[in-house]
């Protein structure tokens, strides 16, 4: 049994001693190496962070049916009376997001003010993300208890609006 022992002690001595020595590549098998990992040119973004509308950091600034959004002086948005179809009880309000960069607005921050005094809230319930670009946010008021005459933003709770767009 020790000859045999010794024999294979004599072959491993034998192929590291070739290997080592530079044997024909026939003689010596190498793993290939793995390729090197490719490098990716497309990371994958993370979304960038919305501005909400809540956000006490933000000014206001309403010129006639247009409201421009700002954050220590840059632009977030502006925001637009693109129509407005009252009804006798009813409004239909579509506005108009022109986002500079990712902007929320929560349609719960929008009432409706009636003849009679009453605050009415849209139907609509959940934030909406608007990404940069331009999109429309329609908001829908049903049942009001009298005429409807305005439109208020009240993005902050207990503030004044920051907008106010009367029946024309």
């Amino acid at each position: 049994m020790s000859a045999v022992i010794s024999s294979i002690g004599i072959v491993v001595a034998a192929a590291t001693t070739a290997a080592c020595a530079g044997v024909a590549a026939a003689d010596v098998q190498v793993a290939p190496a793995a390729p090197a990992p490719a490098a990716t040119t497309t990371a994958a973004a993370a979304p960038a962070t919305a501005v909400d509308d809540r956000d006490p950091a933000l000014k206001y600034q309403q010129d006639g049916r247009v409201v421009t959004v700002t954050k220590k002086a840059a632009k977030v948005a502006t925001v637009t009376l693109t129509s407005a179809d009252y009804g006798k009880n009813s409004a239909r309000i579509v506005l108009s997001v022109a986002a500079a960069r990712p902007f929320v607005v929560d349609p719960a921050m929008f009432t409706l003010y009636d003849v009679e005094g009453w605050e009415n809230d849209p139907t609509q319930t959940g934030t909406v993300r608007f990404e940069r670009g331009t999109g429309s946010l329609t908001l829908t008021f049903t049942g009001t208890p009298a005429r409807p005459v305005a439109l208020g933003w009240v993005p902050q709770y207990g503030e004044e609006a920051v907008a106010v767009w009367e029946r024309g």
